[in-house]
């Protein structure tokens, strides 16, 4: 080939095309992400265990080299599961050797037999392999749910809980229904081609969520929040927020804005929001004001004096321009509706 393209003057222009292929594709490129890696592990061993399944008599080399590429399946998806759901030292030295020691085990049971004496090895081997998967399988389940908790954003918690649900319901199955099936039965009839499939679900699902995890990572490790701002600390412009809101009830102007609020502070809308998201304890600026209109608006719908007026009138007293929001963020903050509380007073 090459001396094919220096007779026709095209050695020139295909080196530098490929030179210009290179440079394109280098930035693509870029580093591999473990998850990555560990997932073309994974997808390796489960094609390699299933072509060792079902390929027939291939032969001693290839025999070999099915066996122990097809080992440790559940232990690379173990490894996988770190790499997703944990940000700190996701792969330790202890888990390497882990996995070196299920590829020696399995292999060695897969291999064991193929010669005529197995022996009381094979027999050891094969618990050994059963009980590795199976505490494998129960380590993924640990480190998905290790990290769960309602702090988390709303799309991890829902990706934690559609993985253990596809991951369950894979794992029951394949080894509750269709493994070491009766050979009469009707899961015996599905029982290759319900493992195929569960091997491909597992492959295409790790995939989507090394996927999903690259679009929504994990935070670094040792990452720490910011230090609070000496203005979330700020007490006094705690009490002037307080009293600033409270002087003529200005808490049930309509439409009240926060850069109002600070500008009759003499403060940076930055600062007022600061303490009141961090001295205060409020979420925002609204949930601060909503807070004191219904409290006043409690303290309207318990008066005696008020017992008549329709409770669209008291909303209105209190800042709010309908009786919808009015309802909506008092049922938030009390517990029930305003016509409720209204009727029963001490709840």
């Amino acid at each position: 080939m090459e001396g094919l393209l220096r007779q026709n003057g095209l050695a020139d222009v295909w080196a530098g095309a490929s030179a210009l292929l290179a440079k394109r594709a280098a930035p693509k490129l870029g580093p591999v992400a473990p998850c990555d890696i560990l997932w073309w592990i994974f997808a390796a061993s489960v094609t390699f265990s299933m072509a060792s399944e079902y390929a027939g008599d291939v032969g001693a080399p290839m025999t070999y080299i099915l066996a122990i590429g097809g080992s440790a399946g559940c232990g690379w998806l173990w490894l996988l599961s770190r790499t997703l759901f944990r940000s700190e030292k996701p792969i330790a030295r202890w888990n390497v050797f882990a996995i070196a020691a299920t590829i020696a085990v399995e292999s060695y049971w897969t291999l064991a037999g193929v010669p005529a004496a197995s022996g009381e090895l094979r027999r050891i081997a094969a618990n050994a392999a059963s009980l590795i998967c199976i505490g494998a399988v129960v380590l993924v389940f640990v480190e998905v749910l290790s990290g769960y908790s309602t702090a988390l954003p709303k799309h991890e918690r829902r990706f934690r809980q559609l993985f253990t649900l596809v991951f369950g319901a894979m794992i029951a199955v394949a080894f509750l229904w269709a493994m070491n099936a009766n050979a009469m039965s009707f899961a015996a009839q599905w029982a290759d081609a319900t493992l195929i499939a569960c091997a491909a679900v597992a492959v295409i699902g790790a995939r989507l969520a090394v996927l999903f995890r690259k679009r929504h990572p994990l935070p670094a490790p040792g990452a720490r929040k910011a230090a609070p701002s000496p203005a979330a600390n700020d007490e006094g412009l705690a009490q002037r927020i307080l009293r600033a809101i409270e002087a003529e009830r200005r808490f049930a102007t309509p439409d009240l804005k926060i850069a109002d609020l600070a500008a009759s502070l003499g403060e940076q809308d930055y600062k007022v929001t600061q303490c009141i998201t961090g001295f205060l304890g409020y979420r925002n600026f609204n949930h601060l004001i909503n807070a004191r209109r219904i409290d006043y608006a409690k303290e309207l719908l318990s008066d005696p004096d008020h017992e008549g007026r329709p409770i669209l009138s008291i909303a209105f007293d209190c800042g709010f321009n309908s009786i919808g929001p009015f309802n909506r963020a008092f049922k938030s903050h009390v517990g029930m509706t305003p016509r409720e509380f209204r009727s029963n007073p001490a709840g």
